[in-house]
């Protein structure tokens, strides 16, 4: 599980024997495709890290229909803002690939840990800032960005997408129909972006499409 754990942005600067203190109060989740991690409004009693696998984040609208929030891939923290201030969860974890495995941390434990050690805190300070980042980025993608700059956007920031997810699914985070992300993938290969494989080769060409 060290191994794992080490792939989070806010464990990779901790020593062998900080990780086996983490690695000591955690639990693994096994999790199929459509298992729900946590629900919109429970209690948060733990910090989730998404070690393998996909997690979709999702409301509830007022007529019963699933507002997606953000899709999140390993490895990574998740939700662990509203466990930091004990709120209830603003929204609900699902599974949206089979084996899916997430690390719940003990929230008591772990916040011990934390303030025992200031060089832990300040890792979880610049995780948060980096999801803030991400953040943005994924309101620009939605709100602003074309077709065509929401892939490029994709690419940049997860080159190997296209080889770690179906089309099906790409579409899906991107919000746009599979029709639409397969002209937009033509299109890129046209212009020798990626190849035929949809690998990137031209990060350069690809930037120009995020001017905006």
């Amino acid at each position: 599980m060290i191994k794992q754990l080490r792939q989070i942005d806010i464990f990779k600067e901790l020593e062998d024997d900080e990780l086996r203190q983490i690695s000591d109060i955690t639990t693994i989740k096994r999790l199929s495709c459509d298992n729900i991690l946590f629900y919109e409004g429970d209690e948060s009693d733990y910090f989730y890290a998404l070690l393998e696998g996909h997690l979709k984040l999702y409301k509830t609208g007022v007529k019963s229909n699933e507002i997606v929030l953000h899709y999140f891939i390993n490895p990574t923290m998740v939700a662990e803002m509203a466990t930091l201030e004990n709120i209830k969860f603003p929204a609900t974890a699902v599974a949206s690939k089979d084996d899916t495995l997430v690390a719940l941390i003990n929230k008591d434990k772990f916040l011990k840990i934390l303030k025992d050690n200031s060089d832990f805190s300040f890792h979880i300070i610049k995780s948060l800032t980096k999801k803030i980042k991400n953040l943005e980025v994924a309101i620009n993608r939605n709100l602003i960005f074309d077709a065509t700059a929401k892939v490029c956007s994709m690419l940049k920031e997860q080159p190997d997408i296209f080889q770690t997810t179906k089309n099906k699914k790409v579409a899906s985070i991107l919000n746009m129909a599979p029709e639409t992300l397969s002209r937009t993938v033509t299109k890129l290969k046209k212009l020798n972006i990626i190849d035929k494989d949809h690998k990137l080769i031209d990060m350069d060409k690809l930037d120009m499409f995020l001017q905006f």
